[in-house]
């Protein structure tokens, strides 16, 4: 909000430039006679955009992401939200890395997890531990939004549906699946020496109580 106010000050001084041209003001005879100084409106031109391309950048990159958490959710309608640093300030969550209400079906990923999400769908046959994690962090809360409150069983639900998510953000085949086997290996599975870990449960792993058996499953030819 701070940007696009910065950036509405700066279109304010451009209409201005102009309107000074038209408009006698109070104590003048007649509108300022002097030309419209052109550099001085390209910079200030310049300046606006600058400042108005990060909120306008997220508000594209959150209609992407709630989008495919949808699709994701299986039809229930999620609203992304990206946190900046400022918002994390006043996000009563703002411990957790997301957090997903069921009710409202909004998911709030906190800074720098909606930029890593883009990095990855950019290069994901070379995806970083982080990108790797924040594909998993989305689909958790979409697993949330879709209706699952207990965490170890919307993590379960997440470990099976990372290929899915992966393909839905338009990552290839063979990718989709190297990254959804690389989240249960390198996240899911070290938790287990993690005692009372809220997001772990034995019973997730292929044929097991909390097996899906989906046909996409991450882990369908594990």
């Amino acid at each position: 909000m701070l940007w696009i106010v910065i950036s509405l000050f700066f279109c304010w001084l451009i209409f201005r430039e102009f309107q000074r041209r038209k408009v006698v003001e109070v104590g003048f005879d007649a509108p300022d006679p002097a030309p419209v100084y052109k550099p001085y409106v390209a910079i200030l031109a310049i300046l606006a955009a600058l400042f108005a391309w990060p909120p306008v950048h997220f508000w594209f990159i959150e209609r992407f992401l709630s989008a495919k958490a949808t699709e994701l959710a299986e039809g229930h309608r999620v609203k992304v939200h990206c946190n900046t640093v400022f918002d994390s300030f006043f996000d009563p969550n703002n411990g957790a890395r997301g957090h997903a209400n069921p009710a409202t079906g909004e998911i709030v990923l906190q800074p720098p997890h909606c930029k890593t999400l883009m990095d990855y769908i950019a290069h994901p046959a070379r995806a970083s531990r982080d990108e790797i994690f924040a594909l998993g962090l989305l689909t958790h809360e979409s697993m949330h939004v879709r209706g699952e409150r207990n965490e170890s069983v919307t993590e379960c639900e997440a470990v099976q549906r990372n290929y899915r998510a992966a393909k839905i953000l338009g990552v290839p085949d063979t990718i989709a699946r190297k990254n959804a086997l690389d989240y249960f290996h390198n996240f899911y599975l070290p938790r287990e020496r993690l005692e009372g870990s809220a997001y772990f449960s034995p019973e997730c792993r292929p044929g097991k109580a909390m097996d899906e058996h989906l046909v996409d499953s991450a882990w369908a030819t594990y």
